[in-house]
């Protein structure tokens, strides 16, 4: 009999520590820190949106909007938040989105349509057995790699990175086209291009 009362006890201190563990403790607030974090998510969203869709209102009717969109989002997330402290945090992603757009348009025209500077394809001749044109991704990117030359010219680059020659780049071009083959610096295949 002590064995049957022992089991039902049992039973219901594991049945009631699983229900609290399920409903309760996932219902239990987060930290303020988390909280904010996540409001300045949304902030910086709204703040896109707001630049995006509210091109013909002021900066004040802007702040505004995103004031009220994030007290939305406040008001869901059960967050006690005063309008002031949904400014600073609206204020905050506005004055990151600026930064960002200054240092993106720091650079100079040509190199947004220049290839970017993490990659550079180095094109060299397979063996002489074959007619296939392998190009060799590569990470590591000579200073300037990306760059054309004063004279219209585009530098070439051997496997260690060093200049071996300069083409027009019109034959740079040219050589990329005929590329059939993509591979990393081990020598595995990135793509097949016949």
């Amino acid at each position: 009999m002590d064995n049957v009362i022992y089991a039902a006890v049992y039973f219901a201190v594991t049945l009631g520590a699983f229900l609290i563990g399920k409903y309760v403790c996932p219902n239990i607030p987060k930290t303020v820190t988390d909280k904010l974090g996540e409001l300045s998510e949304w902030a910086a969203k709204f703040v896109e949106w707001a630049k995006e869709f509210k091109k013909d209102k002021t900066g004040e009717e802007k702040m505004a909007a995103v004031v009220e969109q994030l007290k939305k989002i406040a008001d869901e997330a059960g967050l006690n938040v005063t309008e002031d402290q949904l400014k600073a945090i609206a204020q905050t992603a506005y004055n990151a989105m600026k930064a960002g757009e200054k240092e993106s348009t720091a650079e100079p025209l040509e190199a947004l349509t220049a290839t970017p500077a993490a990659t550079v394809v180095i094109n060299t001749t397979a063996p002489v057995t074959t007619t296939e044109k392998v190009a060799i991704a590569t990470d590591n990117v000579p200073e300037g790699a990306t760059e054309t030359n004063a004279d219209g010219t585009v530098n070439l680059y051997d496997a260690a990175g060093n200049i071996t020659g300069s083409v027009t780049k019109e034959e740079a071009e040219k050589m990329a086209a005929e590329v059939t083959k993509i591979v990393d610096e081990e020598g595995n295949t990135l793509a097949d291009l016949k």
